[in-house]
């Protein structure tokens, strides 16, 4: 694996402090999986599945969707970096038309880790206004 693709030492950082205790056990299996793709290198996996991890958190009853009322997920996150995560996680797994980084472009790996980097900062924000998993 080439060794340029590591997110920055803050993100794994701000990731590996993260206390996912108050989460429903199907987000908490997909934190491992975007940790464990953080720490590897793999952007494409860590768009994706911080974008899935946003889903779940609004929707597993036995997280933060089953004791937090709907106004506090209409109010998490920044709408606009919300609304790019959704965009790019559905480009990038269901190639509706040619996708930045995804088409060979000599700076591809620089755009993919930026995008993952942005797709952590996403995450934690949403769950930093939700109160949900502060880090200890």
């Amino acid at each position: 694996m080439n060794a340029a693709l590591r997110l920055s030492p803050q993100s794994l950082s701000r990731l590996s402090a993260y206390n996912d205790a108050d989460l429903g056990p199907h987000a908490q299996a997909l934190w491992r999986d975007l940790c464990a793709a953080a720490a590897a290198g793999l952007p494409l996996a860590v768009v994706a599945l911080a974008a899935a991890l946003i889903d779940v958190v609004a929707h597993e009853d036995a997280g933060p969707a089953g004791y937090l009322d709907g106004a506090a997920f209409s109010f998490a996150g920044n709408k606009a970096a919300l609304g790019w995560l959704r965009r790019r996680r559905n480009g990038i797994l269901h190639h509706e038309q040619p996708t930045d980084g995804l088409m060979g472009e000599s700076d591809a790996a620089r755009w993919l880790l930026a995008d993952a980097e942005r797709a952590v900062a996403t995450l934690l924000e949403y769950l930093a206004d939700l109160d949900v998993g502060a880090a200890d």
